[in-house]
């Protein structure tokens, strides 16, 4: 990883290696890509331990592999080729390997930022992403660094063609000020609203959850669950909706009438490490 500002700058000034991708390519490329990483599991798994010292994280090798196989199914190219994009995130490693395999996809050029969240396994995942590439004799793709402060950010942005923030409204809404050319995707953006004294034992461990892992989570407090209902649809920074009841009627109505948003019901809404891939570089 690369937190020299003057280091950063040459590389960000370097074009990425021009490539091709067919489909035989693709597959080739995530097949030992995946292989890599199967061989590295030790490392990853030693790197989860110490990153486990500051989190809840638990990282599972197999659910690297099955985004890897997600990818075997990529459908072109959803970008301009060689555009540059900044990516600012918590620091997810699941999250980090779906931005690496799109800027592989779609040939962008990506700088990382995260907010030194599990700094070990992203450690690794770097290298081991930039080994791949550096087989198939591609360069200059990605790069990271561990920390965003606006300082570093202005230094490099304009060698950008856009910035993209997932998961962190905070700096979105901070970046939006000055930035035209800014997206936020929502990601483990949680409300959650507990309508039953008897189960805020189980609101209060996502809770710690949550937080304890770069989540962004919010309580509702409201008196029905209208209410609720029309704060979470209203609320285009969260992406998921978590409801803890023991009624019936309004768990339904809870799974009916909340819009675009993942919906748990008295359950862990952490339980699914692998999603649906989302185009975060379009």
């Amino acid at each position: 990883m690369n937190d020299n500002m003057g280091e950063m700058v040459k590389i960000i000034e370097q074009p990425a290696t021009r490539y091709t991708l067919t489909e035989t390519e693709l597959k080739a490329f995530l097949d030992r890509l995946k292989e890599v990483i199967i061989k590295n599991k030790y490392l990853i798994n030693e790197a989860n331990k110490e990153d486990l010292k500051h989190s809840r994280k638990q990282i599972k090798i197999k659910e690297f592999i099955d985004i890897i196989e997600k990818y075997k199914q990529t459908q072109g190219f959803l970008t301009k080729e060689n555009e540059r994009k900044i990516v600012i995130y918590k620091g997810e490693p699941y999250l980090t390997l779906h931005i690496y395999l799109q800027a592989y996809t779609q040939k962008t050029k990506v700088m990382l930022i995260n907010q030194n969240f599990m700094n070990g396994v992203n450690a690794i995942l770097f290298n081991i992403f930039n080994q791949v590439l550096a087989e198939y004799n591609i360069t200059n793709l990605i790069d990271n660094t561990t920390s965003f402060s606006m300082q570093k950010y202005l230094e490099i942005k304009d060698a950008y063609n856009q910035t993209i923030v997932i998961g962190d409204s905070t700096i979105y809404q901070l970046l939006e000020k000055s930035e035209n050319n800014i997206k936020f995707f929502p990601y483990n953006n949680i409300a959650i609203y507990c309508e039953d004294e008897k189960l805020e034992q189980l609101e209060e461990a996502i809770y710690i959850y949550a937080n304890e892992n770069q989540c962004e989570i919010e309580t509702i407090y409201a008196d029905k669950l209208d209410d609720v209902i029309k704060i979470i649809n209203n609320d285009t920074f969260k992406s998921m909706a978590v409801l803890i009841t023991q009624n019936n009627e309004n768990r339904e109505k809870f799974f009916y009438e909340i819009k675009n948003k993942e919906i748990f019901v008295n359950e862990n809404p952490f339980k699914k490490e692998v999603g649906k891939i989302y185009n975060y570089l379009k």
